[in-house]
């Protein structure tokens, strides 16, 4: 907080603090009330400011470094969590039913002797000889002999070029699964990071793998494995980044990436990168390749060996409706289908449009209907959705074939509808990345002020008539100002990134009784206790007073640890994923209304039953003090939690719920659309399948907003003229 903000706050604290006096001071008790009330404003104030700068304070200082024997195990624990996260991402996507599709990857030369503008062709009789690069040739569908290729490259880093659709990124994943699996002793641990979002000149490569991975593997955080087990794993080069998608940065900061890239020279790195925007990156004022990349590129698939992937993925009963389009295949390499069908991409299209729907694909090769490649390739798009949903309904009770299906029945058109929104918010902020926190950009910053001011007004008011109510109007006069600074101060506080909070017991007892029981924490509790006890001992001017308040830093204390104990993953924590990753936001909104309840109702009934214990019949009334107070906190607390991503996700999809724009239960959808392979997962972030299929949605999104448009505006001038 700075500038005018603190003029502001502190003007407010003392206008509360006076407001207070003046009115109490025309109550019976006259002057001496008075002075109770400001006492009691006075700590009550600093009191509020302590639990909201508490709440976002930084974390708690560690020691410097985490021990060898912790970066070990933190390798090992690493390698076994990646490798189960990608496990099932492959069976997800089905990149091994009922193999992967046979892509031949070939050597290219790429000159980094000097400027380089393009990417050389293949020189045969240079690697016969052995001269020039090493020797580097495969095909996707025998990954075990590239990742062979792979470790005998002297630098261990490649360069992954090709036209989309070719399967750039489904060979990393194959690799990646390949190098854990029959790893060649203690090798570094290869770990997929999409690079959508890295910006080289906030961050060096070593800082953004290390903070990638703490996101992504908050495992890496356990105390078991010391303060920095991510940093050092990366410093020590036991990481090896398969760098998704240079191609997804902006062309403004590509060839920063590389001159990053390059300073770790001694790094090993998978990098994948559409061809054509690799050869432009290079091409900017000559800048030079990757030090000591080979760079390998795909062949078209083959017509005949695309006819073959196809027919062995037909079950016999469907082999006469698909018998016009093998032929086509294996007859006329050169015919438009054949062009059509030479990548992987759209060979997964025409599986999924056709043949998990049980239809015929023979229209495919009506030359009148589709005369272009481009016009089949965005046939099969168009239709993907619906043919998935259609074909794949949700499952009664698990299927062991297909064991991660959808849960819930979608609408095709809504579904559609919802995905085309999405696409076009990610192409409004450019990005590939469909984070369920930046989702809150598709709504302005004032609507969700509004909302979250429309609801802190409710709860204010319901507040106040409530100490009306038990209290009298005195009370709730004194009352009014300090809970509107509180909710003015708390939700103001937003937070753009999800946290981590685990409140589960199993297994972490042990770890709560450390966190209760650290010196930062005791320290907190008796600054809190101290605080409140001198403002109750001069409220009431009594021992017993002082006493009472002190015993609040304790409860303070107890909070305080139990949060960070949330916040604090065990070894065995598997990888973020975009449901767990909300889920783990959303529980600590709940702990802090809960943690607020439990702070704030004892004081608040303590603190207010010392100021107005002479009012008659207060006895009777204690309860209701402690229920108002620990509902006045739990209702703080929430409102503060409302900033978390999570909190701002859950305002922002009832916003575009009502617009019509996503479901309410938007997660779950999009945990389905995954399911079905219309998304891909990539850590805590989903991605469609495709880019071409983002843009195809996004483009049918502006294109029926256009529509609509013109509809509304023919509608209005026909109104108009009646």
């Amino acid at each position: 907080m700075t500038g005018w903000k603190r003029w502001a706050v502190a003007l407010v604290v003392i206008t509360t603090g006076a407001a207070a006096i003046v009115l109490a001071s025309r109550t019976p008790a006259g002057l001496d009330s008075a002075a109770k009330v400001g006492a009691l404003i006075a700590g009550l104030v600093p009191l509020a400011l302590a639990l909201i700068l508490w709440a976002r304070r930084s974390p708690l200082p560690l020691p410097a470094v985490s021990s060898p024997d912790q970066v070990d195990a933190a390798q090992r624990q690493l390698a076994d969590l990646v490798l189960a996260q990608w496990r099932a991402e492959i069976v997800v996507r089905q990149l091994d039913d009922p193999a992967p599709v046979a892509v031949r990857w070939r050597l290219t030369e790429l000159d980094t002797s000097g400027p380089a503008g393009h990417v050389a062709r293949p020189r045969p009789l240079r690697y016969l000889i052995g001269r020039g690069v090493p020797r580097f040739e495969g095909r996707t569908d025998r990954v075990d002999d590239m990742a062979t290729a792979f470790r005998r490259l002297p630098a261990r880093r490649l360069v992954i070029l090709g036209d989309p659709g070719m399967g750039k990124t489904t060979l990393a994943v194959l690799l990646l699964r390949e190098l854990l699996v029959r790893p060649e002793g203690v090798e570094p641990v290869p770990v997929l990071l999409s690079m959508s979002g890295w910006d080289p000149g906030a961050e060096t490569l070593h800082t953004w793998v290390a903070r990638r991975l703490t996101e992504g593997y908050p495992a890496l955080r356990a105390a078991d494995f010391g303060p920095n087990a991510s940093r050092a794993l990366v410093e020590q080069r036991r990481i090896l980044p398969v760098l998704d998608g240079l191609d997804e940065l902006p062309e403004r900061i590509r060839s920063t990436v590389l001159d990053r890239l390059n300073a770790a020279a001694e790094d090993s790195l998978i990098l994948t990168c559409r061809t054509t925007e690799y050869e432009q990156t290079l091409a900017h004022q000559g800048r030079r390749g990757l030090t000591g990349a080979a760079i390998i590129e795909p062949d078209r698939l083959k017509a005949a060996d695309a006819a073959t992937y196809l027919e062995r993925s037909l079950p016999r009963s469907t082999v006469d409706r698909w018998a016009t389009l093998l032929t086509a295949l294996r007859e006329d390499q050169s015919s438009l289908i054949s062009r059509a069908l030479s990548s992987p991409l759209t060979l997964w299209l025409v599986r999924k449009v056709y043949l998990e729907a049980n239809a015929g694909p023979a229209e495919l090769c009506d030359t009148n209907r589709f005369a272009t490649v481009d016009a089949i390739t965005e046939h099969l798009l168009d239709h993907l959705v619906d043919a998935l949903i259609t074909a794949n309904p949700p499952q009664q009770e698990a299927d062991e074939e297909h064991p991660f299906g959808p849960r819930k029945s979608w609408d095709p058109t809504d579904a559609k509808k919802w995905l085309a929104f999405l696409a076009h918010h990610l192409e409004v902020i450019g990005s590939r990345d469909l984070a369920w926190w930046q989702l809150s950009l598709a709504v302005s910053r004032r609507t969700r002020s509004l909302i979250r001011l429309g609801l802190g007004t409710v709860v204010v008011t319901a507040a106040l008539f409530a100490a009306l109510f038990v209290f009298g109007f005195d009370f709730a006069v004194v009352f009014a100002p300090f809970i509107g600074l509180v909710f003015v101060l708390v939700s103001g506080s937003t937070s753009e990134e999800p946290v981590y909070a685990d409140l589960r017991l199993r297994g972490r007892i042990r770890l709560l009784s450390r966190k209760l029981v650290t010196w930062p924490v005791i320290r907190a509790g008796l600054v809190i206790g101290l605080v409140v006890g001198v403002v109750f001992g001069l409220a009431d001017r009594s021992l017993g007073a002082s006493v009472v308040g002190l015993a609040f830093g304790p409860v303070f204390s107890l909070v305080v640890g139990l949060v960070e104990w949330a916040k604090t993953p065990l070894t065995n924590e598997g990888p973020q994923t975009p449901t767990v990753t909300f889920h783990r936001d959303l529980r600590l909104l709940y702990l802090y209304s809960l943690a607020c309840g439990f702070a704030f109702g004892p004081v608040l009934g303590c603190a207010f039953g010392l100021v107005f214990a002479s009012m008659a019949g207060f006895g009777g009334k204690l309860v209701a003090v402690l229920v108002f107070g620990s509902v006045f906190g739990s209702v703080i607390g929430f409102t503060y939690g409302l900033g978390q991503a999570s909190g701002q996700h859950l305002v922002t999809v009832v916003v575009l719920r009502a617009r019509g724009r996503v479901p309410l239960r938007l997660l779950k959808f999009l945990d389905d659309t995954h399911r079905l392979g219309i998304l891909r997962a990539a850590g805590p972030v989903y991605q469609f399948r495709h880019a071409k299929l983002q843009d195809r949605l996004a483009q049918s999104y502006a294109t029926r907003t256009r529509q609509d448009g013109a509809a509304r505006g023919s509608s209005r001038r026909t109104r108009h003229h009646t």
